[in-house]
């Protein structure tokens, strides 16, 4: 029973909330699924970093020209020190909105304004963070295969959503 001084709300609010996306585009039911999956991605930033980068450079070629990674062929991308830096910030700034932001609606909205007008300069778009986001969300379902769920699939997809959004 909920009540003035309670703490909980009742089962049929908590049901209700679980299953309901809220500010930040995800159910709580999805957080719960994305940011255990995305403990597991964590342990190893930089293999999935480059992995995803060198995917997505192999699927969309012509964006090797948004970056000075010094060499125009993706197959060589995957020892490229520059790819795996640059890698590694975006999976730490995605660890940062999964981790924090999720549990902060305010702080990821200021975190993706801030992704929005950095990358806004080099003219990226909605549609340039939809590609690489498709890439991050095939990559890292593929990666969880073991614990892959309906809800961590559409966990990913509003997060990534959310993130694309951002830009509109």
């Amino acid at each position: 029973m909920s009540g003035p001084g309670s703490l909980v709300g009742s089962d049929e609010e908590e049901q209700t909330n679980y299953h309901t996306p809220d500010e930040t585009g995800l159910t709580k039911s999805q957080k719960v699924a994305l940011i255990a999956a995305w403990s597991i991605v964590k342990k190893d930033l930089v293999t999935h970093g480059r992995n995803i980068f060198v995917t997505f450079f192999e699927e969309y070629p012509q964006y090797l020209d948004y970056f000075d990674f010094g060499s125009g062929n993706a197959g060589e991308l995957g020892e490229n020190r520059s790819l795996h830096a640059h890698a590694l910030n975006v999976m730490n700034f995605i660890g940062t909105l999964i981790d924090y932001g999720l549990n902060d609606p305010a702080l990821l909205k200021c975190s993706l304004g801030k992704l929005v007008r950095n990358h806004r300069k080099r003219n990226v778009n909605k549609e340039d963070v939809g590609a690489v986001g498709g890439v991050i969300m095939r990559y890292c379902l593929k990666a969880l295969e073991q614990h892959r769920t309906k809800t961590l699939e559409e966990a990913f997809g509003a997060f990534l959503g959310t993130v694309a959004a951002a830009f509109e």
